[in-house]
């Protein structure tokens, strides 16, 4: 992008805020591609992306969006697995015991039910 009055004054489309190397000077009109604009401005000011060459700024955001979908997608197969180990552990420290989910709870709701028939706190 050349450092002239027209380039300045261009306003951009959503897609160049998106996908454009350089990053236009201006706010699109839309109220969405404005969001993205200020969430990219933002993002480039902070971690200093907008001080770097084209080709070292897409090296960089390479590496953040091979991390990323790393991360994304690790989180995606894992929890699941972790969420029902969790339920099974949290079962075991309330009752004591690995028992059979569904005999564990109708002991607790027993237990709740008796406590509150007989007015025990």
């Amino acid at each position: 992008m050349t450092n002239s009055l027209e380039s300045w004054k261009r306003v951009p489309t959503t897609s160049s805020v998106l996908f454009g190397i350089d990053l236009p000077y201006r706010p699109p009109k839309n109220s969405i591609g404005q969001f993205l604009w200020r969430r990219r401005m933002w993002l480039e000011v902070t971690t200093g992306l907008s001080l770097l060459e084209p080709w070292e700024k897409v090296l960089v955001l390479a590496v953040i969006y091979l991390l990323l979908t790393l991360v994304i997608t690790g989180v995606y197969k894992f929890a699941p697995l972790e969420v029902a180990n969790l339920y099974h552990r949290l079962l075991y420290y309330f009752f004591g015991q690995e028992a059979d989910e569904g005999r564990a709870i109708q002991r607790a709701m027993a237990d709740l039910v008796l406590r509150n028939i007989s007015g025990e706190s």
